[in-house]
């Protein structure tokens, strides 16, 4: 059946693409395209269901619609999502662990939805077994029927997976609006073989999780030969994060659904990022990283977490990097931020001292090189200083690109820090930037021959310029 499904996912992708049906909506994307929806019971096909329709990979039903056809779907109190439960997980979702992890006789699982005019949409692609009904494209309608216990997923797993030894070239990608997050309009990026999403994270201390993937966003990526690991976080809350740590069942809970996802997804990894812990929560971080990665693996998960740099701070000692490079196969050193957003002086975001200094003290501590991912920044600061009073901006590549060039300005290359700089004033005030190109990025790469690490990973996509991409890319050539 799944292969079927496949191939029918396939043929409705093709179709979205070509056919526009029905009059104008109350809010239309460029390449929406609308289908009436039926409901067909024992032969019979009902209309007034309302509309469907595609966007970004997706197809999106309105919520109405669904429960008129029986669908229990229950509004989420943040009015952002919805929640779908999950009776008997283990078996609908082919996930043995489960029954470890979910100890009810099901689970409440998280959708994103957003509204168009005073309808809320979500997602149904590969909700089959969730929803309990499968659905079809007649050339003018989706028709939904009764499940009758299939799964219905089609989700799909990278072709090309990562294996251990392989160097990864990894992007974060900032999502906000998943039903606008579109990979299959994107040229393919050389160099690049995995992407995460930042697609769930923590919303309360009883570990429940938010969801904002797209089955879509995962095959074309497939597609383009990347493997998507996922960015799972705690929101950075440090009070809901001490509460979820003292609950056994909330960590339960919140693996479980996180498994979940990456079953209804076809992810190939899940990327950890905890920050904004408090100190005293470093030992149950680490237990929690330990047992989250056990069941991560026995599903075939790539597992990765980030970390702040070795230094006497708050946010570093959250951080027991060696304990979590033990259960983790990638751990990802957040090399940027040396000055930060509300630093009081200006500075570079990641000089290549500052840098260097943050690997070889990482390595001392026992993480290991083969473990160790690179991270490093697409972005940087203009900073901006008035009567000694100073203040930061966050820029892209293009945007330094910019005032370069409306400036006239002359870059200036620093060999100790390993960046480009300006200065200039405007209106009285003194503006400095310590640039990020793919000169900045070049030495980055080299760190990881010569330190034998793993890869590379930077924050984030959409900040950078091709020649950046070109310089990662330089780190597969032999």
């Amino acid at each position: 059946m799944k292969k079927n499904l496949r191939c029918a996912a396939l043929y409705f992708a093709i179709m979205l693409a070509s056919v526009f049906i029905g009059a104008m909506p109350i809010y239309a994307a460029q390449d929406d395209v609308y289908y009436g929806v039926l409901f067909e019971t024992n032969g019979v096909l009902s209309d007034g269901y309302g509309r469907a329709f595609s966007r970004s990979g997706a197809l999106w039903v309105s919520v109405s619609s669904l429960r008129a056809m029986g669908a229990g779907i229950k509004d989420a109190s943040n009015g952002k999502g919805v929640y779908i439960y999950a009776e008997n997980p283990a078996a609908l979702f082919g996930i043995p662990s489960l029954e470890h992890l979910v100890t009810t006789d099901g689970i409440s699982l998280y959708f994103s939805s957003f509204k168009v005019g005073d309808e809320k949409y979500i997602d149904v692609t590969g909700m089959q077994g969730l929803l309990k009904m499968n659905y079809r494209y007649d050339g003018n309608n989706i028709i939904f029927t009764p499940n009758a216990g299939d799964r219905g997923y089609i989700a799909e797993r990278s072709k090309n997976p990562l294996r251990d030894g392989d160097k990864v070239a990894l992007v974060w990608d900032y999502v906000t609006k998943p039903e606008d997050a579109d990979l299959s309009k994107e040229a393919k990026i050389p160099g690049l073989n995995v992407i995460s999403p930042t697609w769930f994270n923590l919303m309360a201390g009883d570990g429940s999780a938010a969801n904002r993937a797209l089955l879509g966003y995962t095959d074309a990526a497939h597609a383009k030969g990347y493997n998507v690991w996922a960015l799972v976080s705690n929101s950075f809350n440090e009070k809901m994060t001490t509460a979820f740590f003292a609950n056994n069942r909330a960590m339960d809970k919140f693996i479980a659904q996180i498994l979940i996802y990456a079953k209804i997804y076809g992810l190939d990894g899940i990327n950890v990022d905890f920050e904004g812990m408090a100190e005293g929560s470093r030992n149950s971080f680490s237990q929690f990283i330990a047992r989250f990665a056990n069941y991560a693996r026995a599903e075939g998960l790539r597992f990765s977490v980030d970390v702040f740099i070795p230094a006497n701070t708050k946010s570093s000692r959250q951080h027991d990097r060696a304990a979590i490079a033990r259960a983790a196969d990638c751990v990802m050193l957040m090399a940027y931020d040396e000055h930060w957003r509300t630093c009081p002086r200006a500075g570079s975001v990641a000089s290549k001292p500052w840098v260097i200094r943050a690997l070889e003290n990482t390595l001392a501590e026992g993480v290991p090189a083969k473990k160790l991912v690179l991270g490093m920044p697409f972005y940087t600061r203009r900073w901006e200083t008035t009567n000694g009073k100073v203040k930061s901006f966050s820029l892209s590549m293009a945007d330094c690109d910019n005032i370069v060039a409306k400036n006239g300005l002359q870059k200036k290359w620093l060999e100790r820090e390993g960046q480009n700089y300006v200065s200039y004033m405007s209106n009285g005030k003194k503006e400095e930037i310590w640039i990020e190109d793919e000169m900045s990025m070049a030495w980055r790469v080299s760190l990881v021959s010569k330190y034998d690490l793993a890869g590379v990973a930077a924050w984030s996509k959409g900040k950078e310029k091709q020649a950046a991409w070109n310089v990662i890319a330089g780190m597969f050539r032999k």
